[in-house]
């Protein structure tokens, strides 16, 4: 049953849809900003266009303009996670058009209010309702079909503003906690350079820095497992994701291959992805646990802070590196002899726990961040799951 004063529609009964342009090159004059699919990485507004690419065409009519409170669907992408994602347009400061791979979808009634459409279309129920729409299957090209079919229910326009409002408050909260956490993961990623090159010293420490191979800090851990158990298998994932338990296999046998325990602050990576930042530190969760020699384990020795380690590895200039010392047909692998033989340069293990200190405080200020933003987001989408299906009514002044 529908709230009270609100009526049910469809998107085709309140907006127009128009295919984007395909360009092609041209020795026309006509130099344009074409909105495409990557500018939809920006985010779900667009209020600037000084990233936008330009392009020379032929011709162009009025009506492959963007205008104010125009919205940008993504028509088809090879990225099918992409189909359907909105952007929105409330300011358009210069002339602009939108590819092909587009969609263009503008309001029809002045008396709907476009930033309340805007929270219900960027919203993931959306996506994943015109994504699944008609098959149950993830769809690989939207249609203006599929957009004009969409139901949705609208409250009188005096309640839309009231709820767009309210949301744009939490879009605004989402938006600064964003940037925060932007700004601080690039004062890490600065701060991890500057200290763990030497290039930035911390107050007190002049001791020489030495290039000193990896088998001066760590020692292989070769202990086998007294009984090898599929459900006590440990993986280590991509991008310095961290160390996690392997689901079991359905065709894995218990002796197939050597197992070896591992223990809780060791380092480990995987001998296949190194690279790809397949390595970290395994946590106390994670003790006693197993792995094959594909995934390597080893001691931190004591003239070594394993955190600072850790951070030595984890710039990406560093561990990309390392796929030069791999070796091997087919699938190469680091095996442990070349990765101990690596040379790294580093300061006096004082120093090594002082930058590590830096960096861990950095890294919790990353993690409140990312605390709060994931709050945030939830907190919005609660709200939204009462306010745009009216459980939760707003008073209007």
């Amino acid at each position: 049953m529908l709230p009270e004063g609100w009526e049910s529609t469809t998107l085709g009964e309140i907006m127009d849809f128009r295919n984007g342009l395909n360009f092609s090159k041209s020795d026309s004059k006509n130099l344009i900003k074409v909105v495409g699919v990557s500018d939809f990485s920006l985010g779900n507004v667009l209020s600037r266009t000084d990233s936008l690419k330009e392009t020379y065409v032929d011709q162009f009519k009025d009506d492959d303009l963007l205008q104010e409170n125009d919205f940008l669907f993504v028509r088809s992408n090879g990225n099918k996670s992409l189909i359907g994602r909105c952007l929105y347009f409330p300011h358009i400061p210069e002339p602009i058009s939108f590819s092909g791979f587009t969609i263009r979808g503008r309001l029809k009634n002045p008396l709907i209010s476009a930033t309340y459409i805007f929270q219900i279309v960027a919203g993931e129920y959306f996506r994943k309702y015109i994504n699944l729409s008609g098959s149950g299957t993830n769809i690989s090209n939207l249609s203006q079909e599929i957009l004009s079919n969409t139901p949705l229910i609208l409250p009188p326009l005096p309640e839309q503003k009231k709820i767009a409002a309210i949301l744009s408050t939490w879009d605004r909260a989402i938006e600064g906690t964003e940037k925060l956490l932007a700004n601080s993961q690039q004062q890490k990623k600065a701060l991890m350079q500057q200290l763990l090159t030497g290039k930035k010293r911390l107050p007190g420490f002049t001791g020489e820095w030495r290039d000193l191979k990896l088998k001066t800090f760590l020692q292989e851990s070769v202990i086998p497992s007294p009984q090898p158990n599929p459900r006590k298998r440990i993986t280590v994932r991509l991008s310095l994701n961290g160390v996690e338990k392997r689901e079991v296999r359905g065709t894995e046998s218990i002796d197939a291959t050597n197992y070896f325990t591992r223990k809780a602050g060791q380092f480990i990576y995987g001998k296949q992805n190194i690279h790809k930042g397949a390595f970290g530190i395994i946590p106390k969760i994670l003790d006693g646990f197993e792995t094959s020699q594909d995934i390597p384990c080893f001691d931190f020795l004591p003239n070594v802070c394993p955190a600072w380690f850790f951070y030595y590895f984890a710039r990406e200039n560093i561990h990309h590196t390392l796929e030069t010392k791999m070796t091997g047909t087919g699938s190469k692998r680091l095996n442990q002899k070349t990765f101990l033989n690596l040379t790294c340069h580093a300061p006096p293990i004082s120093e090594q726990q002082a930058i590590a200190a830096v960096l861990t405080t950095a890294d919790a200020e990353i993690t409140a961040l990312e605390s709060d933003l994931s709050r945030l987001r939830q907190e919005k989408k609660a709200l939204m799951q009462q306010l745009l299906t009216g459980r939760r009514r707003v008073t209007v002044d």
